[in-house]
């Protein structure tokens, strides 16, 4: 079987090319089609771990979510911002693949969007059951009454991370939780989405300062978790598709390695 079977089948299959947001590139972005899949290793982002791994597990095809290399920002405040092929992950992982001939596919905004994706499947993970409002990223839940500090430690919990940011009042109850996935509220304005819904409580993945004052400002609390956890369930749903369409493919989720380690502040 070669590598184009695969983008075919997900392509034409899972998650259309044709829901792509503009000027977001899915599809092949390194390697070749024209390969006999040896394994595919199904990831969150293609960072060199997962390279690593691919290598390990005789896999030369990398699925990815977000993208392979670093882009140059061409921002003013930086001084010596190095070129795309001078940036040293940029380096590092491309001579990666170019050594062991591993093609790299990324399915992002179509995969987010498409039924099944990553957008449902963050609330499905979480246990959510009744969706009330699904819009094109936006998801909202009625879920039983419940106060915000105790949602927070249920959601850390599930997605296994040392904590949780909550931001507005930890006491208050709600039943209607809204969910923003992966880098949804590094917009600073994204809230906009869940103003005049039933939305009580955020949950969003990754965010900026700015955004979440706004969305306080909007009169929405917030949970905060990581771009990585609330987009890992959409990945892992995506390999068990791959594996029941190609069974005899040696076809795993690979973690992409991210970690971080919580140092607690001296008391004063």
């Amino acid at each position: 079987m070669k590598v184009k079977k695969v983008e075919d089948y997900i392509e034409q299959h899972v998650a259309p090319l044709k829901l792509s947001l503009p000027q977001d590139i899915n599809g092949l972005v390194f390697g070749t089609l024209d390969m006999e899949v040896t394994g595919i290793a199904v990831c969150w982002s293609p960072t060199l771990r997962v390279i690593e791994a691919s290598v390990e597990n005789k896999a030369n095809v990398i699925l990815s979510h977000e993208w392979l290399v670093y882009e140059q920002s061409g921002s003013k405040w930086m001084e010596t911002e190095k070129g795309v092929y001078s940036k040293i992950p940029n380096l590092k992982r491309i001579k990666l693949l170019a050594e062991h001939k591993i093609s790299v596919l990324k399915h992002h905004s179509n995969w987010d969007i498409a039924p099944q994706g990553t957008a449902d499947s963050f609330g499905e993970f979480l246990g959510f059951k009744n969706l009330v409002k699904k819009g094109k990223l936006i998801r909202i839940y009625k879920e039983k009454p419940r106060m915000i500090k105790e949602l927070a430690q249920g959601i850390g919990e599930k997605l296994d991370l040392g904590c949780v940011k909550v931001l507005g009042n930890a006491e208050k109850k709600v039943k209607y939780i809204g969910t923003a996935v992966g880098g949804l509220g590094q917009i600073f304005t994204f809230a906009d989405d869940f103003v005049d819904t039933k939305a009580e409580i955020l949950i969003f993945g990754e965010t900026l300062q700015y955004g979440e004052i706004y969305t306080l400002e909007s009169g929405l609390p917030l949970i905060v978790t990581s771009h990585e956890a609330t987009e890992k369930p959409g990945m892992i749903k995506l390999s068990k598709l791959l594996r029941k369409e190609f069974p005899t493919i040696n076809i795993q989720y690979v973690d992409s390695g991210v970690r971080y380690s919580f140092v607690a502040a001296k008391d004063k």
